[in-house]
């Protein structure tokens, strides 16, 4: 057995100091004229769901505002094309629909954390003010809100993700082609065709179903 290992809450607590009031204190249970905001000018969420082997979690992007609120209790997301998995929306749909999503703002340093109870929609008035680029989702998710607080920016600021000159960027990292290539096996294609691939479907199929790389 690990001598290291914590195993109990109240020896967690041992290590760090309580949460100030507060910090307490700005956690709601709806969404702020703060948190709305947050929302409308976010083109990038995290979304985390349960599955029956455990946790997930995936980005979902768009222009700002991309997630609507419908009102300070409800957010939609638009479901647009990706590898075709569902792993989200099967994964409300097969649980609670415990969701959590963490919203982040180009330059700004706090996230937006919202945790509630997701549902899965293909109401036509919903999907189509969700349009984008002329284009309407096949289906959306929607939260409604038990949680949502702001959390600090230590994380973005360790990772120097919005300070470009402090990026520490690899130059052998495999290509798109060279993962996909090793991981599925494949032999009938090769690196920069599978390259190329994939080129494509980010430019010209962003919102719509790719037979390619999806």
């Amino acid at each position: 057995m690990d001598p290291h290992r914590i195993h109990t809450v109240e020896a967690l607590r041992q290590l760090y100091d309580m949460p100030s009031e507060r910090i307490v204190k700005m956690s709601f249970p709806f969404l702020d004229d703060h948190c709305l905001r947050f929302v409308a000018e976010s083109p990038l969420v995290f979304v985390a769901t349960m599955a029956e082997s455990g946790m997930d979690c995936s980005p979902r992007g768009g222009r700002p505002g991309f997630v609507q609120a419908e009102d300070r209790h409800t957010l939609a997301l638009p479901d647009w094309p990706g590898n075709n998995k569902l792993s989200s929306i099967t994964n409300i749909l097969t649980s609670d629909g415990g969701c959590g999503l963490v919203f982040l703002v180009p330059g700004v340093d706090i996230f937006l954390r919202v945790n509630g109870i997701a549902t899965v929609t293909k109401a036509p008035p919903l999907l189509e003010r969700l349009r984008e680029e002329g284009r309407t989702p096949k289906a959306a998710i929607r939260l409604s809100v038990r949680e949502a607080f702001f959390h600090c920016g230590k994380a973005l600021r360790r990772s120097h993700l919005w300070q470009p000159d402090a990026w520490s960027v690899p130059r052998d990292m495999p290509s798109p082609g060279q993962v996909v290539k090793d991981q599925a096996g494949l032999a009938d294609l090769s690196v920069e065709q599978i390259d190329a691939m994939y080129r494509k479907g980010l430019a010209e199929q962003l919102y719509s179903e790719s037979p390619h790389m999806e």
